[in-house]
């Protein structure tokens, strides 16, 4: 069984070239015979009457030395009376495959013509005859067939050269992506196709490449997705073994102990949550969370979240400006008050002391958009793009201060995208820092 697509691909080409030539020949075989048969039928009508004329003029004797003189002519000349063949010319096979009824039909005054072979009645002083002339075509046509086959074999050998080069060239991009296959197979996210053409093949090497960025950056957001995972469960994890070793050798004293307990009861709380999360976002990712679409009243929904959140900022102090007109949306509810509940707590959480949040909407016909903003520490530019990764946080440093595991914003992120909106953050360090929320009505 072929495998090679290069020799799949030369033996088709080879098939459809060879029988294409066949049939070239074939037609152009005909079309000539047919043209030559024309041709040479009224060359010997003319050939025809001019011996007649020139038998009329010599006689028997005569006319047979002028056709033993003529020997070289392409033409087998056959001269019959009523009683029989009368001369023929020299090289003329004894019989023409002629009947007798068509010689005297002939001898009587009929014209005859098949298969080139024409006959024409004659008249003398000496009687009335039938003289018949057929063209010798054989050599003609051997050499017509000759020059047709040393063309197209010559035609052959080009082509089959110009297959195997050509094809070579077709397929040589097609192996450069299957041995690109493999490397990435093996892990090798590196691999780049340099394949400049506009074809299909090009447009394949381009999705190919798209392929493996996207690729590469799975398997890095896979490898920072363990190593923050493992970062946030080890570090609570060892704090809890700590105290608990420390409780069990008696090394903590008794007023203490609360303490410690207290911490381990916080440390497990951390995890807990952290657990949710991931349960969450995977459960987002995979598409497996429950999703109700439904229209309801977004302002509400937007104020109600802030109220519910009413502790929080004001421990900080913080000024509310809330301006949104009625608006409505055809979303999941539940799942949207996931996004305004991370959206309202980090505008809280990363805002200052007496500083203010802003929530504005506006509606635009077919969609509407949400814009909340804070008078935070700002986001530099650099982590603008970052923002919306899973365990990406603006501080490099895991610090603990803001209770955080960059989860939120990822969450948030994926909800928007099951309810095809749009998400985005304009911040900068040291200004306001504004998500824009546009959803469908």
């Amino acid at each position: 069984m072929i495998q090679s697509i290069y020799i799949k691909n030369c033996l088709n080409y080879f098939i459809v070239f060879i029988i294409s030539l066949i049939l070239s020949f074939l037609i152009t075989s005909l079309f000539f015979q047919n043209k030559i048969t024309k041709i040479r039928e009224t060359e010997v009508i003319d050939q025809g009457k001019g011996m007649i004329k020139l038998y009329q003029a010599l006689g028997d004797k005569d006319f047979y030395e002028y056709l033993k003189g003529t020997s070289d002519l392409h033409y087998d000349v056959y001269l019959y009376d009523q009683n029989g063949l009368v001369l023929r010319s020299p090289n003329a096979s004894k019989s023409n495959g002629l009947s007798k009824k068509t010689i005297m039909d002939v001898v009587k005054g009929e014209g005859y013509r098949h298969n080139l072979q024409i006959g024409l009645p004659l008249e003398s002083k000496n009687g009335r005859y039938a003289i018949f002339i057929k063209p010798m075509l054989k050599d003609q046509f051997s050499q017509i067939r000759n020059i047709l086959l040393t063309s197209l074999f010559i035609e052959l050998l080009i082509g089959i050269f110009l297959i195997l080069i050509t094809t070579r060239f077709l397929v040589k991009p097609i192996v450069k992506i299957t041995n690109a296959t493999k490397e990435l197979a093996r892990g090798n996210f590196q691999i780049r196709l340099d394949v400049n053409s506009k074809d299909e093949i090009g447009q394949l090497a381009k999705s190919f490449n798209y392929m493996v960025r996207e690729l590469n950056n799975t398997e890095q957001m896979r490898k920072d997705f363990v190593a923050n995972v493992s970062h946030e469960l080890q570090s609570p994890l060892t704090a809890i073994k700590a105290m608990t070793i420390a409780l069990m050798e008696g090394a903590v004293k008794p007023d203490e102990g609360k303490i410690y307990l207290e911490q381990i009861e916080l440390e497990s709380e951390r995890l807990s949550n952290l657990t949710k999360q991931l349960l969450n976002l995977s459960m987002l990712e995979a598409n497996k969370s429950p999703f109700n679409l439904k229209r309801y009243i977004l302002d509400r929904q937007l104020r109600n979240q802030l109220v519910a959140m009413q502790s929080l900022w004001m421990e900080k102090n913080l000024e509310i400006d809330f301006d949104i007109p009625s608006l409505e949306v055809y979303a999941d509810e539940s799942l949207m008050n996931q996004v305004w509940t991370n959206l309202y707590s980090n505008a809280i959480k990363y805002n200052c002391d007496h500083g203010k949040i802003s929530v504005r909407g506006y509606d635009h016909g077919n969609h509407v958009e949400v814009f909340i903003s804070n008078t935070g520490y700002g986001i530099p530019k650099k982590d603008i793009r970052h923002i919306f990764e899973r365990f990406y946080r603006v501080e490099k440093a895991h610090t603990r201060t803001t209770e955080s595991y960059g989860l939120g914003l990822a969450v948030v992120k994926r909800i928007i995208d099951l309810h095809n909106g749009k998400i985005s953050v304009d911040s900068a360090k040291g200004k306001e820092t504004t998500f824009r929320v546009c959803l469908k009505k």
